[in-house]
């Protein structure tokens, strides 16, 4: 019992150590340009891509928040993957108000055989870019006016070749709230960010689709979206072949820059979370249900060995007592600094054993949908994706 207690805590306790780590290292997106200013005679032109389909309700905040950047050489481009929604409407009416001519609206081709939608639209978008820069963004982003000078400024900073964030991230149902600082805990938490910059080694990177911005050059070193165009974890695996072919991955704190409301309800939560967990795993079963069990051992278990201690009169003992304790009280160190560090509520962290149990429940269902097939945005991709 007392070796099943060890064993369960080491992992709570790395995780708590990264994270200390993790807060005193992550530098703001923010930093880099705060005291910079670009002129148009020097600024490189930098193509900023937006991949939208049926993005109604998010679009017209984040297509003004990019055309009110302070950065003077931008060009805008939004494909429209088939949208059947107003999401052209507002982009035409945006288009018509934007004297500066940045904003240019295109539509996308079909769905050819063997592609992600997402990633076809990114292609399709490299080819209207003209830029030296190019920053591909989601539909869901919201931005602040100095994101993009801060962007290039910190590639030129660390003389890096591709930079990606992680915004802030909104919640406000509750199937949001149970799962994105989950998320969030587990990047912050597993990954040891200030080794990304500084390590070689292509397993230690991250990126995030919401924001991806490439140096021209090594975008099409690593041959774009058409390298990963079955890939669902297309951002990962492109930092990867990044550092492979021996170019610089940073990965700045963009919580101060850039806003994401990711999903909006229970079934857009539903529905991302299962196409994307168990495609981290890279579809082995042994590995998703390896993790699933630690969660539930390291996270639920406590409770569990605190009451049945407590039902069986158990002396108050390093096993059944204080090893317990001190789990849940790790975890909620854990939960309150990644809540004060990326906004989240912190009286969520009451919520941690709901958040691995649906956890655990999405990710038996992201096990079910790699066999029928993955479902997003109103299109089925077939179990042959990646």
């Amino acid at each position: 019992m007392l070796l099943y207690q060890i064993i369960v805590t080491a992992p709570i306790v790395y995780m708590l150590l990264v994270l200390v780590v993790n807060f005193f290292t992550l530098r703001a997106l923010g930093s880099y340009g705060y005291n910079r200013r670009f002129s148009a005679a020097d600024a490189a032109l930098i193509s900023v891509l937006v991949p939208a389909r049926n993005e109604a309700g998010n679009i017209a905040r984040c297509i003004r928040s990019l055309l009110n950047q302070d950065y003077p050489n931008l060009e805008i481009i939004v494909l429209d993957d088939g949208s059947d929604d107003a999401t052209v409407a507002i982009l035409e009416s945006i288009a018509r108000e934007d004297f500066s001519h940045r904003l240019r609206l295109v539509s996308g081709q079909e769905l050819p055989e063997g592609w992600l939608g997402k990633n076809w639209a990114c292609y399709q978008l490299y080819h209207y870019a003209e830029g030296d820069y190019l920053l591909f963004t989601d539909a869901d982003t919201v931005h602040g006016v100095r994101s993009v000078s801060s962007a290039i400024s910190a590639l030129e900073k660390n003389e890096a070749d591709f930079l990606s964030i992680f915004p802030r991230q909104e919640t406000d149902s509750l199937a949001e709230r149970l799962a994105i600082p989950l998320m969030m805990m587990y990047l912050i938490g597993l990954l040891p960010t200030w080794m990304v910059s500084r390590s070689p080694r292509p397993s230690i990177s991250a990126a995030n689709g919401q924001y991806m911005f490439f140096t021209r050059n090594v975008y099409e070193q690593i041959g774009g979206h058409a390298a990963v165009k079955n890939i669902v974890l297309e951002d990962v695996i492109m930092a990867r072949r990044i550092k492979q072919a021996g170019y610089k991955v940073i990965l700045p704190d963009g919580t101060d820059s850039v806003s994401c409301r990711m999903y909006r309800n229970i079934f857009e939560v539903w529905q991302g979370f299962s196409k994307n967990l168990f495609a981290f795993f890279n579809y082995k079963v042994r590995w998703l249900g390896l993790f699933l069990l630690l969660n539930i051992l390291a996270y639920i278990g406590p409770y569990f060995w605190l009451l049945a201690g407590w039902v069986t009169g158990q002396p108050a003992s390093v096993e059944w007592l204080w090893l317990p304790i001190a789990q849940i009280l790790m975890t909620w160190i854990i939960r309150f600094g990644v809540s004060l560090r990326f906004g989240f509520r912190v009286l969520d962290i009451i919520l941690h054993p709901l958040s691995i149990i649906y956890m655990v429940i999405i990710g038996i269902n992201s096990v079910r949908w790699r066999k029928r097939g993955v479902q997003w945005k109103g299109r089925v991709y077939s179990p042959e994706m990646h």
